[in-house]
């Protein structure tokens, strides 16, 4: 029984992972980053407008960091159900054999569904 909510929720984690946008969460708070690194390295840009700009930048960064946690939270939390209905689940999740079957469920899932979705 624990294989098959295994392969269940491994299947829901990829499925919200990809919905979310997760990879391009990622990458806008790695340019958000990169664009605030470069106005305060800057010498061109005055601090007035420093001032004005990396609040800005820092509400984005904050505001993309709370989705990506958010998304976490989820994904966790549907751990956490699983094991209140199966006793001894994260046991499993974690023990080497449930980690190799959650690699394996994710990445097949992940490759079949490219295939289909193309």
């Amino acid at each position: 029984m624990n294989h098959l909510i295994l392969l269940f929720i491994c299947f829901l984690s990829a499925e919200i992972f990809i919905k979310s946008n997760y990879i391009s969460l990622i990458n806008s708070l790695v340019k958000v980053s990169k664009k605030a690194i470069n106005i305060i390295y800057n010498k061109n840009i005055s601090d007035h407008r420093k001032e004005y700009i990396i609040p800005k930048y820092s509400i984005r960064m904050m505001t993309i960091s709370l989705q990506m946690l958010l998304i976490f939270i989820l994904i966790i939390f549907i751990f956490v159900i699983a094991d209140k209905v199966l006793d001894g689940f994260f046991e499993f999740t974690f023990s080497i054999k449930g980690i190799i079957e959650s690699i394996l469920f994710t990445f097949s899932y992940a490759f079949i569904r490219k295939l289909i979705f193309r």
